[in-house]
């Protein structure tokens, strides 16, 4: 992942008005925001690289979220050598 800019190209850039970490309110209209969005799998890095397991990241929450950066940290090892 190098650097930030994938950030400006994602679908949720400008969407302030949505509460990405609110599940129960959010997820009918966040997720399809998610599933259109051209960088959706840089951000599950993210969630990957620094251990995020709330919040929608990638079209993921909840269970699945949990899962999938439990399943892929072990490519991160490196993060927590540097924390």
């Amino acid at each position: 992942m190098a650097g930030t800019e994938w950030r400006e190209r994602a679908a949720c850039v400008d969407r302030d008005d949505l509460d990405w970490f609110d599940l129960d309110c959010n997820l009918q209209q966040t997720l399809p925001i998610c599933y259109a969005c051209p960088v959706a799998n840089q951000c599950l890095e993210v969630a990957v690289r620094y251990r995020c397991l709330e919040g929608v990241w990638g079209g993921l929450y909840g269970k699945k979220l949990h899962e999938y950066v439990m399943e892929h940290r072990s490519n991160h090892a490196e993060v927590d050598a540097d924390a």
